[in-house]
């Protein structure tokens, strides 16, 4: 049982290595106020096991949609993590970065919607 969560892990931590180079890209921000903190990068200052339990958080726990949702923002979807039994604090763009690995598209406008 321990090796399959091990093996689980180590496949999970190749998967997010594979798809880092998505948070590469140049996304416009509305306001450089906020951009520090709002940058899909900021993913990659997370620890590694931080990596795993976001991203892990994000796929099994958003429903992924056709359209963006005017229901709830990243910023939204980031507290939402922060309560949850194994969540930690995240910047608003972390949790960006953590939902472009996970397959979600980002719209940068005032209130920061995800495709969710």
């Amino acid at each position: 049982m321990k090796n399959n969560y091990i093996d689980k892990r180590k496949s999970l931590i190749n998967w997010i290595k594979d798809r880092q180079y998505l948070l590469e890209r140049d996304f416009p921000v509305v306001s450089h106020k906020f951009e520090e903190t709002n940058t899909p990068k900021l993913f990659n200052e997370l620890s590694v096991d931080e990596q795993v339990v976001l991203v892990n958080w994000v796929l099994t726990t958003l429903k992924p949609i056709k359209t963006f949702s005017s229901q709830r923002s990243s910023y939204e979807i980031k507290h939402i993590f922060e309560r949850t039994p194994l969540g930690f604090y995240v910047l608003n763009g972390a949790m960006k970065g953590a939902m472009l690995i996970a397959g979600y598209q980002i719209r940068n406008e005032k209130r920061n919607k995800l495709d969710v």
